[in-house]
């Protein structure tokens, strides 16, 4: 009885033990994958600080050769990619978007992306990285550009506002890309951009996206970022406003 006893006790205890190893082994995995999810974050983060800085000490260099008067695209990775002076050729146009940029960043660099240049219209488009990269809702995406666009009319009364709303995204082409970006949310958005006074708002998205509100496939490249297709349509509506 007592050998039997001894036993049975014995293999609890092992059972025990290797059900608490597995849990501890799979708890270890999981928080070395929370870690280096963490870590590869925090890397991107710092890509994208660096990124910033540089951008904005070359922008501070060019506005020193840049004609006053001017006409200023500011924005995140979907300014920056827009080749403005082959779409608008004999204006002065200034690219000033910095990729990975949200409302939080536009509004610390609105000195070197708009003042600097004293430019005659500037034609803003930002807010779809706050979705992804910041904790924050739609609403108070929309009042962070409304405080630039104050800012702007404040400093700058005399520049024209050229407001675009966001584009939508399409999670069907890539998800990871698009990652916490939602349609809802961009409308969101827009509908309370809209509302704003003292800009000529610009609302693309239903020449842009598809039948099921998506950014259409054949506008960008991986359902966030714009294609030259894509940009000759946004080129040719805003031509006439300039």
């Amino acid at each position: 009885m007592f050998w039997t006893w001894f036993f049975v006790c014995l293999t609890a205890v092992a059972v025990a033990a290797g059900a608490a190893f597995f849990a501890f082994r799979a708890g270890r995995e999981k928080g070395f994958a929370r870690g280096h999810e963490q870590g590869a974050i925090d890397f991107l983060n710092l890509i994208i600080v660096s990124g910033f800085d540089q951008k904005v000490k070359t922008f501070r260099k060019l506005n020193e050769r840049a004609r006053k008067g001017g006409i200023a695209f500011v924005g995140d990775s979907i300014t920056q990619d827009f080749p403005v002076s082959e779409y608008f050729p004999g204006l002065d146009v200034y690219n000033r978007g910095i990729g990975g940029d949200t409302t939080v960043g536009l509004a610390k660099r609105l000195g070197e992306s708009v003042f600097d240049l004293a430019p005659k219209t500037v034609v803003l488009l930002i807010g779809t990285n706050d979705l992804a990269l910041l904790e924050t809702t739609p609403e108070a995406v929309a009042e962070r550009i409304a405080a630039i666009v104050g800012t702007i009319r404040e400093k700058a009364p005399e520049t024209k506002i050229i407001l675009q709303a966001v584009y939508p995204v399409n999670p069907e082409v890539d998800p990871n890309t698009v990652g916490k970006r939602k349609n809802e949310d961009i409308r969101t958005i827009n509908s309370l951009l809209a509302k704003l006074p003292g800009v000529t708002f610009i609302d693309l998205t239903d020449v842009l996206a598809d039948a099921k509100g998506y950014f259409d496939r054949k506008y960008t490249v991986e359902g966030l970022h714009m294609n030259q297709d894509g940009y000759a349509v946004v080129a040719d509506a805003i031509r006439p406003l300039l």
